[in-house]
């Protein structure tokens, strides 16, 4: 069966290809700082207290000064490990944590200290595409989207250029849920 032209897989595709192109181009540097700095300055990230933030891959945005702001702000860091039946959970960030990279090249947590979702009030989320009105594309494994059920905090969002737009140009699904924030350069 054909893909359709607004199925998430062609979306996907399209938006690997073009978010690698944008963060491979040092010309784009300044930009990507001017990101991070709005969402230092966004008072829903910054008055959080425990995070949950994803340890990036090459091409996706470098969650590490998201990483390093937090920390050097007195605040507490989760990162997700993968669980079966694409769950997964929390652990904090600490000095002496182990990180491992699965299979899927994903760096994850070795043991640690899980948190429980309450426990975390902000969620950083990852994705691909993201449109003005809080829906995302993430990478295809529904993670995100299972663990946003029930999450009480606030989830939040940084979009590049290459992954904003207007309204969804994909198909929004009963199961898709939308993020509390989103950070771009207006």
């Amino acid at each position: 069966m054909a893909k359709s032209i607004n199925s998430k897989s062609v979306i996907r595709d399209q938006q690997i290809a073009r978010l690698h192109d944008y963060l491979q181009n040092p010309k784009n540097q300044s930009q990507i700082n001017h990101l991070y700095e709005e969402l230092f300055t966004d008072s829903a990230f910054s008055n959080g207290s425990t995070f949950g933030i994803t340890l990036s891959m090459d091409d996706e945005l470098n969650t590490q000064p998201i990483i390093h702001w937090a920390l050097s702000h007195g605040k507490k860091v989760a990162v997700p490990r993968t669980l079966p039946h694409r769950q997964m959970e929390f652990v904090l960030l600490e000095p002496d944590t182990v990180l491992s990279q699965t299979k899927f090249g994903t760096i994850e947590p070795v043991g640690g200290n899980v948190l429980s979702k309450n426990q975390l009030d902000t969620l950083l989320v990852p994705g691909l595409a993201f449109s003005k009105t809080h829906y995302r594309i993430g990478y295809g494994g529904g993670f995100y989207d299972r663990f946003l059920k029930g999450f009480t905090g606030t989830s939040i969002a940084v979009a590049t250029p290459v992954q904003l737009f207007a309204e969804p140009v994909w198909d929004v699904e009963d199961f898709d849920v939308k993020i509390n924030q989103l950070v771009y350069e207006k």
